[in-house]
């Protein structure tokens, strides 16, 4: 099987990342313009509660079937990894059907607590779909656990496409009915889309399986193999941390879902409003705001099976290598979009949701809530890495416990800024950074701990921060000389490219990447370790 080195794996996912939100922010702005801002606030009412049980099944699941895949190719044993893999699938898919249930008999239940009891027919709609997601889940952890990030990759582009066609099309179709059928709609979208990604997971498979015999064949494996019950287990007990720390995010969104509503509510605003400024902040700013999120996301994803790989060649300088420029990367990423989300906020929002907003008072106030936003775009992205980190060499209950502890914090802020009237939905933004703040800190303190670091500071931290200085620099500057010439939506795109483009001078300027880091982004170099 080819190397593949861990940069050149982390940009297929990042690119592809990048083009599914890309398609996500096509799809969002139409169903935001269908929707309406009320709309909106009802599909991010319900959505929570989808997200945080396939985190049970979803991406919890693919890291540790990646992370025991990768261990025992690393000793050669590929035979091995198959039978972790179909160990996984038959665990997955029974923890998948459980969870179908579960929502299916609690939808009802579900509905009423949030205080829109017809909300039950979406839940209905999404429980197939936790079968969905914990088939390819198996799938997508086999071939990450294997280096190979290409299925993972194009998968998540053809369900976006799907998802795209077919959610905004429902979406349109029963939106005439009322507000939740039209988010109806777009959750049968959804489904179409979930099951174009498991179809795309099994055909790859399939021909994988064909073109690389050796993998799955018994010769060569051990004679007395591990029974499947017990691979079964230690899967299950390695995916434990992996769980407990990603369900925190989503429990958070679970608990905003249940809370904001019912706090605005109770200091005064109407629900319609209090609907609305949910809609606003879910919808359309934690959509900008999530994107850069992407690529540290698909770091993640990479790093952990890769790192895992180092560590179990008891390799410490490539895992101390892969670590800083996973660090690195996410910086890359999180700060330009930090300072031009900070410094820009309505010009993007009046290029990209103009259409999205009843009123001025509407779209001021998603300005607002989009530029105190900004700083979570940096902490987010830190918190991704370091928790990836941690897991990656064993010390996954660290995140746990400063995930737990930040979310606690987060709650108890939020019940009292929430409550403020200058405030309102500002303070769940306020008390989302305190969480991301506090956790991703904790994470780096216990990894230097843990592994001995040694990045280049001027490469690694200064060149990223003054080379996004220079971007905000020549956005503004680009604003002040086209401002005369050209309409608003050209200025704002052209200045943002103009950014863009000095952005990526300035990198190569500064020497932020050294030559090895160069060919492997690339895709040249082998991997390391």
């Amino acid at each position: 099987m080819k190397k593949r080195s861990f940069v050149f794996g982390a940009l297929i996912l990042s690119i592809s990342g990048i083009i599914c939100k890309i398609l996500g922010v096509l799809y969002k702005i139409p169903l935001a313009n269908i929707l309406g801002s009320e709309g909106m606030g009802v599909y991010y009412l319900i959505f929570p509660v989808y997200a945080f049980l396939i985190t049970f099944v979803s991406n919890s699941f693919s890291l540790s079937i990646s992370k025991n895949v990768s261990q025992s190719v690393s000793h050669g044993d590929y035979y091995e990894a198959y039978r972790i893999f179909k160990a996984s699938l038959v665990l997955l898919l029974f923890l998948g059907l459980g969870l179908f249930v579960l929502l299916s008999c609690f939808s009802k239940v579900i509905a009423n607590l949030q205080g829109l009891d017809m909300a039950f027919i979406c839940y209905l709609a999404l429980a197939p779909l936790i079968i969905l997601v914990s088939i390819s889940s198996a799938y997508k952890g086999y071939f990450q656990g294997l280096q190979n990030m290409v299925p993972s990759a194009l998968s998540q582009v053809v369900a976006q496409i799907f998802k795209l066609v077919f959610a905004f099309m429902f979406a349109k179709m029963l939106s005439k009915f009322g507000v939740v059928y039209g988010t109806l709609g777009s959750f049968l979208g959804l489904g179409i889309a979930e099951a174009s990604n498991t179809l795309f997971f099994v055909f790859y498979f399939l021909v994988f399986k064909k073109r690389n015999k050796k993998f799955f064949e018994k010769e060569g494996a051990e004679k007395t193999p591990v029974p499947q019950k017990n691979i079964m287990r230690t899967v299950f007990k390695s995916a434990l941390p992996f769980i407990l720390s990603s369900v925190i995010l989503p429990m958070s969104l679970l608990i905003d879902s249940f809370l904001i509503v019912n706090i605005l509510k109770a200091g005064g605003f109407d629900k319609l409003f209090a609907t609305s400024l949910l809609g606003i902040n879910s919808g359309i700013v934690s959509t900008l705001t999530s994107l850069p999120s992407t690529v540290s996301s698909a770091i993640c994803m990479t790093i952990i099976p890769f790192v895992s790989y180092s560590l179990s060649k008891k390799d410490y300088e490539g895992v101390a290598y892969k670590s800083v420029l996973a660090i690195k990367l996410s910086l890359i990423v999180a700060l330009p979009c930090f300072l031009v989300f900070l410094f820009f906020p309505g010009d993007i929002l009046r290029l990209l949701y103009s259409a999205s907003f009843s009123n001025i008072y509407e779209f001021n106030e998603a300005v607002t809530l989009f530029m105190l936003s900004s700083i979570n775009v940096f902490y987010l992205s830190i918190l991704n890495i370091s928790t990836a980190l941690l897991q990656s060499i064993n010390k996954s209950y660290v995140p746990v416990v400063s995930l737990s502890l930040s979310l606690i914090f987060k709650v108890i802020c939020e019940v009292i800024l929430i409550f403020i009237p200058s405030l309102n939905i500002a303070g769940a933004i306020l008390s989302n950074a305190v969480c991301y703040v506090a956790s991703a800190t904790i994470n780096i303190y216990f990894y230097r701990k843990y592994i001995y670091l040694k990045p280049n500071f001027l490469r690694s931290f200064v060149s990223p921060f003054v080379s996004s200085l220079a971007c905000v620099l020549g956005v503004f500057l680009t604003k002040l000389l086209l401002m005369p010439y050209v309409s608003s939506t050209f200025l704002t795109i052209s200045s943002l490219f103009v950014g863009g483009v000095v952005f990526i001078i300035m990198l190569f300027v500064l020497r932020t990447f050294t030559k090895e880091e160069k060919e492997a982004i690339l895709g040249l170099a082998k991997k390391k370790g």
